[in-house]
């Protein structure tokens, strides 16, 4: 049902008057008449609640565009609220999506994100767009609509339930998809009803319309777009409904979580930069690796559980070996401080520093006791390490998987290192030359370091997959000693 009012009346703050027409004077009227009604609704209009999580703690595979940090939007300029490009969520729908994500992986397709959490402000800020004079994006986004009607059409919401946090903006992508284009300022607008190989190339797949698109052609049931293109709605809706989202009519994109603990009330803060502290926040098990130095190959891992607001050592600490290079810097959950020390690049024999999620558990035995995802190695999976490769950095099946790439490490091997191993999610998603396929692993003997993973006794990596829980958001802390101690306070990281 369509919400009748906005959260606060337009600021009118533009240096010149502006003419408003009888609509949209009666629109603005009834505005002010349920402010009132509306504001007692509105929770936490500066600070972020605990339960509103940056999706990328959750689940860095997602891909995220996130078009109102940006002006390629139908408004043409970035929204009040969005200083960072980053997807906002309450954890349980947070998790639900990872939940969809791991869903269409398996199947060869993924997500990509436009939008999450959005401020009440950016409501506002998308209101006051239909109040002053110019079109900057109407060719690509609304070609054929007047955007004072937007609201009568049901493309905008006076209250969003994007300010609550359960809902997302979102498209499919795979192995058809076109590949994306970079948007500038300068580019050129195409109606983005047009052709899948003429609009704007946003990296999905065919689906009927681009984002954002105001027309009847977006509704998720129009009968006019193409078979391939109903085909990828219906497989998103799907695999979106499975888990608990439901979608509107009028937009393909758009699908709201209902299940326990999605937020009720309108929120306002604004969306900042993800920081370590974030990330760190929504963990319940860590793992915490230090060596003496940068260039040491041997170090010693303690596991933590959480305990409200600090964490708990859990049983004994355990000796591992990391890189025949020692440690650098990696690419992780969010940017390192980096302070002094080396950067990680791919063959460089350095195991990465820094903040990382645990992926796929992997092994030679066809099941395993984990709660972990388990990948049973055969012959044919390999980690490709080719920087040129779309799928740089991932474990993929040589047989079933499209060749891309001149390099990559088998898996299956000769001897028990990879008998049981654990992906750590370093420079996921993946950047060029900046390291791949570090895993925990089993070691060849206390002394013997690895080309970059961190390595263990058997013994201690069967108890890491009895322990891990991905419900607990497990992550792994690594890097040298004094480094670990510089950070230690303003991490809130335990003591070792």
């Amino acid at each position: 049902m369509r919400p009748l009012c906005p959260i606060k009346p337009p600021s009118f703050s533009t240096p010149f008057p502006v003419r408003l027409p009888n609509r949209l004077t009666r629109t603005c009227l009834r505005w002010i008449l349920c402010l009132s009604i509306v504001v007692p609704c509105i929770a936490g209009a500066e600070t972020r609640p605990e339960n509103m999580v940056y999706l990328r703690t959750i689940d860095q595979g997602i891909e995220q565009d996130i078009r109102y940090a940006s002006a390629h939007n139908f408004t043409g300029h970035p929204l009040d609220g969005y200083a960072a490009g980053e997807c906002l969520l309450s954890l349980d729908a947070a998790k639900a999506l990872a939940r969809v994500q791991t869903a269409l992986r398996a199947q060869g397709y993924g997500l990509k994100v436009f939008d999450c959490y959005r401020p009440s402000r950016a409501v506002t800020d998308m209101g006051r767009f239909a109040l002053v004079p110019g079109d900057p994006r109407k060719a690509e986004f609304y070609p054929r609509v007047d955007k004072q009607d937007f609201w009568r059409l049901g493309y905008v919401a006076r209250v969003s339930n994007h300010s609550k946090g359960s809902t997302v903006d979102l498209t499919l992508t795979g192995p058809d998809a076109l590949s994306v284009d970079s948007w500038t300022p300068s580019a050129g607008q195409v109606d983005c009803t047009a052709a899948y190989g003429q609009r704007w190339r946003d990296g999905a797949l065919d689906m009927g319309t681009g984002f954002d698109c105001f027309d009847e052609r977006a509704h998720t049931d129009n009968p006019t777009i193409s078979a391939a293109a109903r085909d990828n709605r219906q497989k998103l809706s799907r695999a979106m409904e499975k888990e608990g989202f439901s979608g509107y009519s009028k937009e393909w994109w758009h699908f709201t979580y209902s299940g326990e603990g999605s937020p009720k009330n309108v929120m306002d803060f604004p969306i900042t930069p993800l920081g370590t502290r974030d990330a760190l926040d929504t963990a319940n098990q860590l793992i915490v690796v230090t060596t003496k130095n940068w260039t040491d190959i041997q170090g010693t891992a303690q596991r933590y559980e959480r305990q409200g607001k600090t964490f708990r050592k859990y049983e004994s600490p355990f000796p591992v070996v990391v890189g025949k290079s020692g440690l650098a810097w990696g690419k992780g959950l969010s940017s390192v401080e980096q302070r002094e020390g080396p950067v990680k690049r791919e063959g460089d024999g350095k195991a990465p520093a820094g903040v990382f999620k645990l992926g796929t558990a992997f092994g030679y035995d066809g099941t395993a006791d984990t709660k972990l995802p388990y990948l049973a190695l055969t012959s044919t999976i390999e980690c490709v390490d080719d920087s040129h490769s779309a799928r740089y950095n991932e474990l993929v099946d040589g047989a079933t998987v499209s060749k891309d790439w001149n390099s990559s490490e088998r898996m299956r091997r000769d001897d028990d290192m990879y008998r049981k191993g654990i992906f750590i999610e370093h420079n996921t998603p993946a950047s060029p030359a900046s390291g791949s396929c570090i895993f925990f692993h089993i070691w060849r003997g206390p002394t013997s370091p690895t080309l970059g993973c961190t390595a263990m006794d058997p013994a201690d990596i069967a108890r890491l997959f009895n322990w891990l829980d991905p419900r607990r958001s497990p992550l792994l802390v690594q890097m040298p000693e004094a480094e670990y101690e510089q950070i230690r306070e303003s991490w809130d990281l335990p003591e070792r």
